[in-house]
């Protein structure tokens, strides 16, 4: 049987995507909330998903179940955010060890810990200007991405694809040292 209403939106009937809005938000924000644990984040999040499903409704499938179509976006999202942050936490654990940790090193620890420093140096030097701008008002500052967006007037998204691409070049500059750096690392959390 199928939804007349993915129908609708797939056919781009802008009242019916409007309806579609009205029906869902509540219970996706709530939704997402449960893996976000933070209502403004999961508002973001459904705010993407229905930017998602208008940009993508010719793939609509009116025989298939429209509330399952968006809740697993909104799932898929979800979980795709939490990956992110786990990548992101360990890169601020490795900067903490690195710049705020005081306690003795070995000599080879030193000579490591500042080879370390000088390349972190370095790989910040090769991400871009605004990108780098972006990076330091989320690491050093530790703003949100909203508030990032917001301060520099800029889109959620700009933010989010920037700080993927800081990340990106730090993960590929840094790459030798992951490796010696995180094993020590969960010795320390565990």
């Amino acid at each position: 049987m199928k939804d007349m209403l993915a129908l609708r939106i797939k056919m781009g009937d802008e009242q019916a995507f409007e309806l579609l809005f009205r029906k869902y938000h509540v219970r996706l924000c709530g939704f997402a909330n449960k893996y976000s644990n933070d209502p403004e984040e999961a508002r973001e999040v459904v705010q993407e998903v229905f930017i998602k499903i208008w940009e993508g409704r010719e793939d609509i499938d009116p025989e298939e179940s429209l509330r399952a179509y968006i809740f697993k976006i909104t799932r898929n999202i979800c979980i795709n955010k939490l990956r992110r942050k786990q990548v992101e936490s360990k890169y601020i654990e490795i900067y903490k060890l690195v710049y705020t940790e005081t306690r003795e090193f070995s000599p080879y620890d030193s000579l490591i810990a500042d080879e370390l420093n000088e390349n972190i140096t370095n790989a910040l030097k090769k991400i871009p200007s605004k990108c780098r701008r972006i990076f330091d008002l989320s690491r050093v500052e530790g703003l949100k991405y909203r508030e990032i967006a917001d301060r520099l007037q800029i889109s959620l998204k700009t933010v989010e694809a920037q700080m993927s691409k800081a990340l990106h070049i730090l993960r590929y500059e840094l790459r030798e040292y992951l490796k010696i750096i995180i094993i020590p690392l969960i010795g320390l959390f565990y």
